[in-house]
């Protein structure tokens, strides 16, 4: 018997019980869709991961002191030494940030966050500007009563007027609208990167904190490779700022791009290996179910085997026969599985807004394990019907 004639009378023995053979692959279908929704959500989740993190800014570093560290912390004398001494800084900037502050347009306000930048900030952190311009070197000496807006602030103070050039209140200081930035979007804990007031350092420490030092300070490297060194740098430039013996805990906390980076990634590849472990449950039960069907298939069809094998029909051939049944049964759950993952898929990311990011290797890994589950499984229904005797089986009713 050729491969041809076992494949049709395969399908033929699967097509004489349609709504089992159906019923049959449901096992499977869910689990190739699982394996197909799990890719999928898995690439779209790490590129909106590496979106956030592009917010912290490329070859970035913040410093800042530990909760709790009272007193002066970093003074703008640090900046021009930090700047002057080590050459793989490329930009630096201070940052502070108070929250819950009322921002005030005429008969409008809203909550707020209030951070004090410099002018380097936003080519650190890598913001564009939407219309107006950015803060300046000069905003910043001078102590400018300015501000750059998120589109949040400008949605619920303006309502579609062009803020640049008007006047809002923060702490009852009046601040002109020279920028808005263009939007960022919200972080995965839900703070929104865009309800935000920007203004000059100088500004905020004298008008909304009135001190004259910083927390925290934003740090660019000149390259990637650097961002390790730079980190080492400010480690030991503060330490001995601070005179903190040797031996003695640091007060400070530093993060770069590269760590957050690398935090999401742990998090994106357990929750993959989480789907992983569910989609791979889902194809053992339906593999079960396939090597249910067709050990109930063989001993309905025993007769049938033994007038197969007593007409010519060898024992491999009988074994390929009940493969080729199982493997079908499983090809046809991973098809119709494969078709309502990537819907699945499609509509998930359209209403969470991701990216969909369809990719041929789910469709190769989909269509293996479809393949395998069907091997594996229809493995001993083949071979305990290859190895029935052929007069038994001709006297069984």
């Amino acid at each position: 018997m050729n491969y041809r004639n076992l494949i049709i009378t395969a399908l033929r023995a699967l097509s004489k019980n349609k709504m089992r053979s159906v019923l049959t692959s449901i096992g499977i279908i869910i689990g190739i869709s699982s394996v197909i929704v799990m890719i999928g959500l898995g690439n779209s989740a790490k590129v909106e991961v590496r979106d956030k993190i592009v917010t912290f800014g490329a070859n970035a570093i913040s410093f800042s002191s530990k909760s709790g560290v009272t007193g002066k912390w970093i003074q703008d004398a640090d900046l021009v030494e930090l700047k002057k001494t080590f050459y793989q800084i490329d930009k630096i900037s201070p940052f502070d940030r108070k929250s819950g502050l009322i921002a005030i347009y005429k008969d409008k306000n809203t909550q707020t966050n209030v951070e004090g930048v410099g002018e380097a900030y936003f080519d650190i952190k890598g913001n564009k500007i939407d219309r107006g311009r950015f803060l300046s070197e000069n905003d910043v000496i001078t102590t400018a009563k300015v501000a750059v807006i998120g589109v949040t602030v400008e949605n619920m103070l303006f309502e579609g007027r062009d803020p640049i050039g008007e006047i809002i209140l923060i702490n009852g200081v009046p601040f002109t609208v020279i920028g808005i930035m263009e939007k960022v979007g919200k972080a995965f804990g839900g703070r929104d990167f865009d309800n935000v007031v920007m203004i000059p350092y100088t500004t905020f420490n004298k008008r909304i904190m009135g001190r004259t030092f910083f927390d925290e300070i934003y740090v660019k490297a000149k390259e990637p490779d650097y961002v390790p060194q730079v980190e080492k740098l400010l480690i030991r430039y503060f330490r001995n700022r601070f005179s903190i013996p040797e031996g003695q805990p640091d007060r400070f906390e530093i993060s770069t791009s590269e760590d957050k980076l690398k935090m999401a990634n742990d998090i994106s590849n357990a929750l993959a290996i989480l789907l992983a472990g569910i989609a791979s449950i889902s194809l053992f039960v339906g593999g079960v179910g396939i090597m249910n069907i067709m050990l109930v298939s063989v001993t309905e069809r025993t007769r049938e085997i033994g007038i197969r094998m007593a007409i010519g029909a060898k024992k491999k051939d009988i074994m390929l026969q009940f493969l080729i049944e199982s493997v079908s049964l499983s090809m046809f759950g991973g098809i119709v599985g494969i078709c309502l993952g990537i819907g699945i898929y499609a509509v998930i990311v359209y209403f969470v807004k991701w990216q969909f990011i369809f990719t041929v290797t789910s469709i190769f890994v989909s269509v293996f394990f479809a393949t395998a589950v069907g091997v594996f499984f229809g493995y001993y229904p083949s071979k305990k019907a290859a190895e029935l005797k052929p007069i038994e089986a001709l006297k069984y009713e």
